[in-house]
């Protein structure tokens, strides 16, 4: 394995607890990390906010935080409702490891754990063996149906596939765009589907820049070329249009 410049890293710290951030901060600044290439969140929801408006290399993430908890935070990376690629490397710090969470980040394709309280040298360890991992392909559909088991989870994932019921005409009129012109954040009027049939995104979701790209860039493989959105006036004035 080659050794990574960790210099050259802009990394992510999330925990509640102020202080295992502090201690992270510290062991990573002792392995020539620079203060302002150091990025802190005290909770998912934090975090999202800033992987919005800064490109880091890795974040290293508490498990247990509320309301959005460490495996919430990956799948929305990993489906691509930030900023960063959706294959952006990701380990955990977590008090116990326990095999529920072992599995579930498995499935996220999380790139392991730390157990907390950090020692530098596991910290170290784990930054350069992500950073020297093949990364996982980039397919952000293919999470959403990896299930966490919060309450965030079944609030902002599990509605948007329930059963619905068909289109009426209450519904938002929609329009028919192709996949450049497509806005990120345009909410679907109709399910979005491949060329093979299979559902990526039910309508109701919003579609993201990654998302996007990734349609654009492996045309091939996912087919799509034309998108049903809901006209953005009518889709802002329904309250139940989803996030996602």
């Amino acid at each position: 394995m080659s050794s990574v410049d960790l210099a050259r890293l802009r990394i992510m710290i999330v925990d509640d607890q102020t202080l295992v951030r502090s201690l992270i901060s510290q062991a990573l600044q002792s392995m020539g990390i620079k203060q302002d290439r150091i990025f802190q969140a005290a909770d998912g929801t934090t975090a999202m906010r800033l992987l919005d408006i800064r490109g880091v290399d890795i974040v290293l993430c508490d498990v247990q935080m509320q309301p959005m908890n460490g495996m919430d935070l990956l799948k929305e990376l990993r489906c691509g409702h930030t900023a960063n690629a959706s294959n952006l490397p990701f380990v955990f710090l977590s008090g116990h490891a326990d095999r529920t969470n072992v599995v579930l980040a498995s499935q996220l394709h999380a790139d392991g754990f730390v157990v907390k309280p950090p020692k530098p040298a596991e910290v170290e360890k784990s930054i350069q063996v992500a950073m020297s991992r093949n990364r996982p392909e980039i397919d952000p559909f293919s999470y959403y149906h990896v299930a966490t088991g919060t309450e965030y989870d079944k609030k902002v994932f599990g509605r948007l596939f329930e059963t619905r019921a068909p289109v009426s005409q209450d519904e938002p009129a929609e329009k028919c765009l192709s996949l450049d012109t497509v806005k990120p954040g345009s909410v679907l009027a109709r399910d979005l589907r491949s060329k093979a049939g299979h559902l990526l995104l039910p309508r109701g979701a919003s579609i993201s820049a990654n998302q996007l790209n990734v349609l654009r860039d492996f045309s091939e493989r996912y087919g799509v070329a034309l998108i049903y959105v809901a006209n953005s006036d009518e889709a802002a004035a329904n309250p139940s249009v989803a996030r996602h």
